[in-house]
């Protein structure tokens, strides 16, 4: 047998590996709930495990692109609240204002992600100090003007957005699972998901193939900051004012979701096939810890454990295959 037709396989272990670690964590999560928690299967936890699927999973389809570029977004709970500030400061309440709200919202998320891939393409800041960087400046504006407390007002037309259903599903899954399909086509079928895996896989071969790799990741941090920008429209219009502490979460949210799916931290290995498989565990888990009566210490504890379980499973799978992917 040929090293190329070894390598091969081992390839197709990893691939297949990845995937199955997530789907028995969730297959295990949902028997464990069951038997602790029988009341987790009411109907009013399963909308609210598929609303929050759908809001995570928007941000989490942002931060796959980022991560397959091999970069990091910890900006984007940032963008979430500041989007809700400006709906809020922008409409006052008002139905007839909501469209210039929503642009200047795009503008200003169009602005963060601007400046998270100037900090890490143009200066070469390591992409983690540099979104960091960002989360808190913008955070602390936004604390600044909430107060820490509740505030503003979200025009009561922004609602279906957030609350609303159809067929039975919260809308935000919906958006969710388009998104999810039409990323998934652009990146198994399109040039710009080839230049996206090569520059994750190796930005030197990339560039030496002609790909503008500082674009490609560019690319990634304006599309992750449209999508919390849109997070953040329907974070706003699900609560209908600003709380400074709701989007806190999503920057680990949208990571964990990745990287329990399978989306490599290196860069270039993964798919959002993956990112649904991990949005759906971790969906799952934040409800059933809800359930259980943990307080945000606690779900941040299991979010924290399952992203190194999957980071350790993840490494040693690819170390025991010889680095094959």
């Amino acid at each position: 047998m040929s090293a190329g037709t070894l390598t091969a396989g081992r390839g197709r272990s990893l691939a297949s590996a990845t995937t199955l670690m997530p789907l028995s964590g969730l297959a295990l999560v949902l028997i464990i709930a069951a038997v602790v928690t029988p009341g987790f299967y009411s109907g009013a936890n399963l909308r609210l495990v598929l609303f929050q699927a759908g809001l995570i999973g928007i941000t989490a389809v942002g931060q796959t692109l980022v991560l397959l570029g091999r970069g990091i977004d910890l900006s984007v709970g940032a963008v979430m609240g500041l989007t809700t500030v400006i709906i809020a400061a922008q409409s006052g309440g008002d139905a007839g204002r909501l469209p210039l709200a929503i642009g200047l919202a795009v503008l200003a998320g169009l602005a963060v992600g601007a400046v998270n891939a100037g900090l890490v393409v143009l200066r070469g800041v390591p992409p983690f100090v540099a979104t960091f960087a960002v989360f808190v400046l913008i955070q602390g504006a936004i604390t600044a003007w909430t107060k820490g407390a509740a505030a503003g007002d979200i025009p009561k037309a922004l609602q279906p957005l957030g609350s609303g259903r159809f067929l039975g599903v919260p809308t935000p899954l919906w958006l969710f699972a388009a998104i999810a399909a039409v990323v998934a086509v652009v990146l198994a079928r399109t040039s710009a998901g080839r230049r996206l895996y090569a520059t994750g896989s190796n930005p030197r071969a990339a560039r030496l193939s002609g790909i503008r790799t500082g674009r490609v990741m560019a690319a990634g941090y304006l599309a992750s900051a449209l999508l919390a920008v849109l997070a953040g429209l329907v974070s706003a219009a699900y609560a209908g004012h600003v709380d400074a502490q709701l989007s806190r979460s999503l920057d680990l949210n949208s990571l964990a979701a990745a990287v329990i799916g399978g989306i490599a931290l290196t860069g270039g290995r993964g798919h959002i096939g993956h990112t649904v498989i991990g949005v759906a565990l971790l969906a799952v888990l934040i409800v059933w810890m809800i359930q259980l009566g943990a307080g945000a210490g606690g779900q941040l504890a299991v979010q924290g454990a399952a992203i190194l379980l999957a980071t350790w499973l993840r490494q040693r799978g690819t170390n025991g295959s010889g680095g094959g992917g």
